[in-house]
């Protein structure tokens, strides 16, 4: 009598089995690799127990992120988009309130951050440039390109951010290593 009752839950199980060993990313796929909403991008190489082995592409670097093994959560499949909508904070007096916006490739971005000469220091410096959105993943990772401003800002820019994708909601924090983004609005033509 228990087998009977039994047999519909096996059943089950050994359709949903399959489903979500499907889930899991394949080898060789290439991959985003979130570090505190900035991405890096490269392929998985292998799996180590329930991990995936990452090797970076040479133009990309993880941002403090140096994990031997990833976990799936921190991982995003490559699928590059032309669009997407995300957040900026518009402020107004002592309020800030966050507004969805299209993004598309091409759409120039200013960007006001906070860049320290090392992690420990406790002063810091305060740039503004302009960026361009090279490339947009799915999930809404961005490549952005260093167009103008200082110099010195552009130098902080590209060694700190390069060429990581950065998460387009800005209503997120943004730090990387010792760069932060302050402000962040969308540059109309």
């Amino acid at each position: 009598m228990k087998i009977t009752r039994l047999t519909p839950f096996v059943l089950l199980a050994a359709l949903f089995i399959p489903t979500a060993h499907a889930e899991h990313l394949p080898v060789g796929a290439d991959v985003l690799a979130n570090c505190h909403g900035f991405f890096s991008k490269g392929k998985i190489k292998r799996m180590h127990k329930e991990n995936y082995v990452i090797d970076f592409y040479k133009d990309s670097r993880p941002l403090m992120c140096t994990p031997f093994a990833w976990e799936a959560t921190f991982l995003v499949l490559y699928k590059p988009v032309t669009e997407y909508n995300g957040k900026l904070v518009t402020k107004s007096g002592f309020f800030s309130v966050s507004n969805e916006e299209l993004f598309r490739i091409g759409d120039k971005l200013k960007i006001k951050f906070e860049a320290k000469k090392n992690r420990h220091a406790f002063l810091s410096k305060t740039f503004t440039i302009t960026t361009t959105i090279k490339e947009i993943n799915e999930n809404g990772a961005a490549t952005l390109e260093a167009v103008s401003g200082e110099t010195t800002a552009k130098q902080a820019f590209n060694r700190f951010v390069g060429t990581n994708y950065v998460l387009l909601d800005f209503t997120k924090d943004h730090t990387a290593e010792t760069l932060s983004f302050l402000e962040v609005e969308k540059v109309e033509d």
